[in-house]
């Protein structure tokens, strides 16, 4: 599946094949029939969300395995990252809990260092770029918040199309997983005008203070479907299904790779794990102390 469509929107999803999702999604289908919505939701999320950049070009050695221990750390790293996530629709107590308190400062140095300082537009997330200057301009709290508010809604999205009562990907659109309020509240902010659907030229977030107000209104939107879902049933309703999917089948399994050079400000021979969430994001983790934890996530594209 190739993901290198900088400047697309969800939209441009639809027309991708879900070849590396339906073997899963099928298999799931036999196994665990409790699990009908979640299946549906990340057929919908890997049609929908895998667009953009490509994945992070990771320096690498050998393909090395993950070892026992990393495997089930991984895994349920995944679990506890969905459940939380579908049970408070909020990435703040996951980047809390599990992830590298200096994440953003990784992020900004890799990239920054990628770009041998060049003034570009950046890809970010579906129909957001951001100009690089931006990598020194705006603070690690300012990123943080805008990396939180962006992927709240893309989840949200998710959350979104597991209320879909079809079983059919192909009648699903990306302005079916939004509120048309959210779609419109959108618009009024020309940075994130094509985030959903494409809708004319992209303009990059280009100032602090255009960081600043992405944020809030990706915030707002965010709160407006949070509003919507109030009172619906849970979304997973039996954890113990969910639980034992994830630490078992083969989609799930995490992906190794150990460094050649610095990634993230990693060293040389840190080992890096690929680990897929059920939610369409697969979580990049390495060691911190005695534990793993996220240090960058991306919309599985593989």
């Amino acid at each position: 599946m190739n993901c290198s469509q900088a400047n697309s929107s969800l939209e441009y999803g639809i027309a991708v094949v879900g070849i590396v999702f339906a073997p899963f999604v099928n298999t799931m289908q036999r196994r665990s029939p409790t699990l009908k919505h979640l299946r549906f939701g990340l057929l919908i999320v890997c049609l929908l969300l895998s667009v953009g950049g490509a994945a992070l070009s990771v320096p690498q050695t050998a393909k090395p395995r993950a070892t026992n221990d990393e495997e089930k750390e991984a895994r349920d790293l995944a679990m506890r990252f969905t459940i939380l996530f579908t049970e408070t629709q909020d990435l703040t107590p996951i980047v809390k809990e599990f992830y590298f308190r200096d994440f953003v400062e990784r992020y900004k140095a890799f990239k920054t260092k990628g770009l041998d300082n060049k003034r570009v537009d950046v890809y970010f997330a579906p129909g957001i770029e951001y100009n690089s200057q931006l990598l020194t301009a705006a603070d690690s709290k300012v990123w943080e918040a805008f990396y939180v508010a962006t992927n709240n809604l893309l989840l949200l999205g998710f959350i979104s199309a597991l209320k879909g009562s079809a079983d059919e990907s192909s009648n699903i659109r990306a302005l079916d997983l939004y509120p048309s309020e959210v779609l419109e509240l959108l618009h009024t902010n020309p940075t994130l005008a094509n985030m959903i659907v494409k809708d004319g030229p992209a303009k990059a977030v280009g100032t602090v203070e255009e960081m600043r107000a992405a944020t809030a209104t990706l915030t707002q939107a965010v709160t407006m479907i949070r509003e919507k879902h109030k009172g619906n049933p849970p979304q997973i309703t039996n954890k113990n299904e969910l639980a034992r999917v994830i630490r078992q089948d083969d989609f799930f399994k995490p992906r190794v790779e150990v460094l050649d050079q610095s990634f993230f400000s990693f060293p040389k021979n840190t080992r890096i794990l690929f680990m897929k969430t059920p939610l369409g994001l697969q979580l990049m983790l390495a060691k911190d102390a005695d534990r793993l934890r996220i240090f960058w996530t991306e919309i599985i594209a593989q």
